[in-house]
């Protein structure tokens, strides 16, 4: 009978704690394990009004309050994307924004750091899930970690370049979800003066256009992009006019609307129609991504990021940045691997201005084969080709895409705050489905998350040590804002350096983990030539 009270009393006051008493209303969380362990969840967490009807494509609003006690004890609904995952698959809906939190058994006297994780999936898809995207390692290490979700793909960032539609209402999603985990965090357990922004990919970019925004200041004091930041301006998040793309899905739904039509009837019709109607139009013309926006007081984004870093005119918080070491490996397995690469550098080796970057504008009267030239020359020697040396493609798309912008930014921000830079490397599981190419790295894009998160099992001693550095590091630095406070530490028995503008080292993750100088010096060399000497400034990106 003793027992039978006391396991009464334990259920009682588990169900106790599961309950938070939001300024919104009341929330009823559960209780959730993995690796036999305990911890609590709260999904399914409204941040925002559904944004439906006239909020289509608009900034976001905050919710309703609501009456009774709220079951947050499951993700809600994903954000229609533009391409599902199987993690999507019967989640999607546009009634999406909502956030989840996770805390370890909830400490009443102590106020844990926090993590808030942004997902990637190029702004045009992506979920929340401990599925996929497990908190659990991050969650020993004594944290609160919050996902939050955002509207993608023509739903987050459809922008007629006018007050009509602003654009970067996905952006504004995040802005928002931070705001709540600023103001609602400490229910949790959670230490709102200690928030860390971290994401990956898209969601790198996403923490990079925060970082440089001075309308998140306050709301965190750290940031971590990982492959993708504030310079990272990549064809697939804006490779077409936005406005242009809004008259495009309107005439796909309905032939008989035109130019002649003004951007506030494009508004409306295309809030008027179904989603499943609207989500195919996606297809003629895949304009996705941040944009400038008009000057407006709703506004979020309107100026380039490049000048602001420059300036120092950017929240100066500590950052962690890094990539993989062949980013590209990844998109060119999906996309057709071995042939893909060879036709590519047969077309750079034909054609030597395809080789310049997205995000350069040229000075007018500047020479394009010029240019090119020396882009290829830096790569491939005076006399090399790209159709015989394979792995110098891989290295320069890896480049263009994530790790020259990479450079530039811990190299213009170190100037201003404390830069953690790394390098992911080493050759696990997921490097089995990538093309081997001889010469350059192995691990390609987004290769560190499953070490970060509970997203697949790890089979070997080395990835199961791996991932203990790597959660350890980031967890780190969200406390103490130095991932390596104590070089002692036997995960690691080194200190993590700080960038400086004329040092530029970086932790590289392998076999073994080492600190090792910038290994693109010579190439980097020549992005600042080319750029500086043939760019319009400001410049797109970097």
């Amino acid at each position: 009978m003793r027992r039978l009270l006391s396991l009464i009393f334990v259920s009682v006051a588990l169900a106790a704690d599961l309950i938070v008493d939001l300024p919104d209303g009341t929330i009823r969380g559960s209780e959730i394990t993995y690796d036999n362990k305990s911890y609590y969840a709260y999904r399914g967490i409204p941040f925002a009004a559904p944004p439906l009807g006239k909020l289509r494509f608009q900034a976001p609003v905050p919710p309703q309050p609501w009456d009774g006690v709220l079951d947050t004890n499951a993700t809600r609904s994903c954000c229609i994307s533009m391409t599902p995952s199987i993690e999507e698959a019967g989640l999607e809906d546009e009634d999406c924004l909502y956030l989840n939190v996770y805390t370890p058994p909830r400490k009443i006297t102590e106020k844990l750091p926090v993590m808030v994780w942004i997902y990637g999936g190029g702004f045009s898809t992506g979920c929340i899930s401990d599925v996929t995207s497990g908190p659990f390692f991050l969650l020993d290490q004594d944290l609160v970690i919050v996902y939050i979700n955002y509207r993608v793909g023509l739903y987050g960032f459809l922008s007629t370049q006018d007050d009509v539609v602003l654009g970067n209402a996905g952006l504004k999603d995040q802005l928002l979800a931070m705001k709540w985990t600023k103001n609602n965090i400490a229910l949790f357990g959670g230490d709102p003066e200690k928030i860390t922004l971290f994401g990956g990919s898209a969601g790198g970019i996403s923490v990079g256009a925060h970082v440089v925004n001075k309308k998140s200041a306050g709301l965190y004091r750290a940031a971590i992009c990982q492959s993708g930041c504030s310079l990272t301006y990549m064809d697939i998040t804006n490779p077409k006019d936005p406005k242009q793309a809004a008259y495009d899905y309107a005439k796909y739904i309905d032939p008989t609307i035109s130019e002649k039509n003004t951007t506030t009837e494009i508004r409306d019709f295309l809030q008027s129609v179904p989603a499943d109607v609207l989500t195919p139009a996606y297809n003629v013309n895949s304009q996705t991504g941040i944009v400038i926006e008009t000057e407006h007081e709703d506004a979020y984004v309107t100026n380039r990021s490049f000048p602001l870093l420059e300036s120092g005119n950017f929240i100066q918080v500590p950052l962690i940045l890094g990539t993989s070491s062949a980013e590209a490996l990844t998109f060119f397995a999906f996309m057709g691997g071995v042939p893909l690469i060879t036709a590519i550098g047969l077309t750079y080796d034909l054609n030597p201005s395809g080789l310049l970057p997205w995000d350069l504008e040229l000075l007018p009267g500047a020479n394009v084969t010029e240019v090119g030239s020396i882009i290829k020359e830096a790569y491939v020697g005076p006399n090399g080709s790209f159709t015989e040396n394979l792995a110098a493609v891989v290295e320069l798309v890896s480049d263009q895409m994530f790790l020259k912008s990479t450079l530039k930014q811990a190299e213009i921000q170190s100037n201003f705050t404390p830069v953690y830079l790394y390098q992911f490397s080493f050759e696990g599981f997921l490097t089995l489905f990538l093309p081997n190419i001889e010469g350059t790295g192995r691990a390609g894009h987004g290769e560190e998350s499953p070490y970060l998160f509970a997203t697949m099992p790890l089979l070997t001693d080395r990835e199961v040590l791996i991932s203990k550095q790597m959660v350890k590091l980031w967890a780190n630095f969200a406390k103490t804002l130095n991932p390596t406070p104590d070089a002692s530490d036997p995960l690691f028995n080194l200190t993590w350096p700080q960038v400086t503008p004329t040092n530029i080292q970086y932790l590289d993750f392998d076999d073994q983990i080492a600190v090792k100088p910038n290994r693109k010096a010579k190439e980097m060399a020549m992005w600042n030539y080319v750029y500086y000497t043939y760019g319009q400034q400001p410049f797109k990106g970097f």
